[in-house]
């Protein structure tokens, strides 16, 4: 795969649902309920268009969805936005798909007047390589609140100033 071949695009389309879906369980590390939650992102934003908070960056190459990144402005914020998932196809890992769309997400944000990204993630031992990630490319580790998400399983907050 080269640098050529990869499109980013902004715009959701009906054909995401199930190839974000396809890219949850491929990972490996969410539960059931969290891949219906992440897929109802994708239907509110086809749904309500640009009154929806969620913003979206997909990755393709060729005409896959390879991976993706969801975000969004937090609530009661006027600079500070939240990514509430980034996530590439096991099939597609190790290749820089998801750095590139962190860095995309980072420019969208910027230009949208954000200063800054929050980035919730699990304390559990398969996210190590995730959170590796986020201190890679200059999040800090902020917060973490135990048992958050089940007993032994804290939520980490990471941040980046952009």
């Amino acid at each position: 795969m080269n640098i050529e071949d990869i499109k980013i695009r902004s715009e959701v389309r009906p054909g995401d649902r199930s190839a974000v879906e396809k890219i949850i369980v491929s990972t490996g590390f969410f539960r059931p309920d969290e891949t219906i939650v992440a897929v109802e992102l994708i239907e509110e934003k086809l749904g309500m268009g640009s009154g929806s908070s969620y913003e979206f960056v997909f990755a393709e190459v060729g005409d896959q969805v390879a991976a993706y990144a969801c975000f969004g402005l937090i609530p009661c914020s006027l600079i500070s936005y939240d990514l509430y998932w980034i996530a590439t196809d096991k099939s597609f890992q190790k290749k820089g798909l998801g750095k590139m769309l962190l860095e995309k997400t980072e420019d969208i944000v910027r230009a949208s007047g954000g200063k800054s990204i929050y980035i919730e993630t699990s304390s559990r031992p398969v996210y190590e390589p995730t959170r590796g990630f986020y201190l890679r490319n200059g999040y800090q580790l902020k917060a973490r609140l135990e048992d958050f998400y089940d007993t032994g399983d804290d939520k980490l907050i990471f941040f980046k100033r952009l």
